[in-house]
C-alpha cells in the first residue's frame, strides 16, 4: 500500500509587532536596572552622574528660558537673528574639530602612564577645566537674557554687536567644554567601570553608558520644551519672578555641575581608590 504522509505545515512566523516591543521594553528595563545598580555600588560613578544630571537639568532650563527670548530680541530690536543662526550652524563644527583633536591628544598622552591612579588624577584635573568652561558658557548665555542684556548693555551704541560676541563666546566656552567632557568622562568610567573590579558592571559597560545617555537625552528635551512653553506664556513679563528663578537656577546648576566629581575626588574618592580600587 502506498501511504502518503501529510504535508508538513510551514513554521509559524510571529509578527515583529507582537514580538519586538516586549523585547525592547525588557531590554530597556534591564539596562535601566544595571545603570541604577552601577549608581548604587560605585561612589565614583554616582558623583560623576550627579554632575551630568545637574548639567542636563541646568542647561536645558537655561536654554529654554534664554534662547527663545534672545532670538526674538535679536530679530525685533537688533535685526541680527540671522547672524546668530549662522554662528550656531557654522562656528560650532569648527569648535568641535579643534576641541576633539586637542582632547584626543590629551587622552593619548595619558595612556602612556601605566599607573591608573595617575591617569585618574590627570583626567579629574581635565574635568575641572571642563567645569570652568561650562560655567563661563552659562555666564555668557545668561548675559544674553533680554531683561539682563537690556538693563546692562541696551544703551550702548554697539549693543547688537555685543550680543553677537556674547553668544559666540557662549558657544566657544560651552561647546569646547562639552566636547572635552564627553571624552574625559568616557575615559574615566572606562577605567573605573569597564576595567575595574566590579565584574557585573564591567560586563555591561556599554549598556550602562548608553542608558545613561538616553535618560539624559529624554530628560533634557522634556525640560527644554517645558521651559520654552513657560517662557512663551511669560514672553511679555520676562522680568517676572518665576522667569528669574528659572534663569538663575539653570545658571547655578550648569555652573557647579562638573565640579561634583572633582570635589568628591579630592575630599574622599582618591584615598578610597588607592586602598580598594573599585569605589
Amino acid at each position: 500500500m502506498n501511504h502518503e504522509l501529510p504535508p508538513v505545515p510551514p513554521p509559524k512566523i510571529e509578527s515583529p509587532s507582537h514580538n519586538g516591543h516586549p523585547g525592547l521594553v525588557r531590554d530597556v528595563i534591564h539596562k535601566t536596572h544595571l545603570w541604577a545598580h552601577a549608581l548604587a555600588i560605585s561612589r565614583f560613578y554616582r558623583f560623576g552622574e550627579a554632575g551630568n544630571f545637574m548639567y542636563t537639568i541646568g542647561k536645558s532650563i537655561l536654554e529654554g528660558a534664554v534662547l527663545y527670548t534672545m532670538f526674538t530680541m535679536a530679530e525685533t530690536e537688533y535685526k541680527v537673528a540671522a547672524v546668530l543662526g549662522v554662528l550656531t550652524k557654522y562656528v560650532y563644527p569648527g569648535i568641535t574639530f579643534v576641541s576633539s583633536i586637542k582632547v584626543s591628544s590629551f587622552v593619548d598622552h595619558l595612556e602612556r602612564f601605566a599607573e591608573k591612579h595617575r591617569q585618574l588624577q590627570k583626567l579629574i584635573n581635565g574635568l575641572t577645566l571642563v567645569g570652568v568652561g561650562q560655567a563661563l558658557g552659562a555666564a555668557m548665555l545668561v548675559l544674553c537674557y533680554p531683561p539682563f542684556f537690556s538693563s546692562c548693555f541696551g544703551s550702548l551704541s554697539f549693543s547688537k554687536y555685543l550680543l553677537i560676541v556674547l553668544y559666540l563666546l557662549h558657544h566657544i566656552f560651552d561647546g569646547s567644554a562639552q566636547v572635552a567632557e564627553g571624552r574625559v568622562w568616557f575615559k574615566l568610567i572606562e577605567i573605573k567601570l569597564r576595567h575595574g573590579n566590579l565584574s557585573r558592571i564591567s560586563q555591561n559597560f556599554w549598556g550602562i553608558h548608553a542608558m545613561s545617555q538616553n535618560i539624559q537625552l529624554i530628560l533634557g528635551l522634556t525640560l527644554l520644551w517645558s521651559t520654552t512653553l513657560i517662557t512663551g506664556l511669560f514672553r511679555d513679563h520676562l522680568d517676572a519672578g518665576v522667569m528669574w528663578a528659572i534663569v538663575l537656577l539653570g545658571t547655578l546648576l550648569t555652573g557647579i555641575s562638573k565640579f561634583c566629581l572633582p570635589l568628591a575626588w579630592h575630599l574622599r574618592l582618591r584615598h578610597d581608590t588607592k586602598t580598594s580600587g573599585d569605589s
